[in-house]
């Protein structure tokens, strides 16, 4: 089983490079800290298609150690 290093929302920044279910896109946007269930705004770094997902299943672009780790606040 592997485990997931998670990484505080806080250390994304719009516009930085995040992956979502193997696929590269840009972090557009953020619920507010305050909202359960927060989302991301993403748009592939591809085609330019926009997405609004659970922030939990976004992994940050900047793990350190090679694992994908969870861009969900901790």
């Amino acid at each position: 089983m592997k485990s997931l290093h998670y990484h505080s929302a806080a250390h994304m920044q719009l516009g930085s490079l995040v992956t979502y279910e193997g696929r590269p896109y840009y972090l557009r946007g953020l619920d507010p800290m305050s909202v359960s269930d927060r989302r991301a705004e993403l748009e592939d770094a591809f085609t330019g298609a926009r997405v609004s997902v659970p922030l939990d299943e976004v992994v940050d672009g900047k793990s350190r150690d090679g694992e994908q780790g969870s861009a969900r606040e901790a």
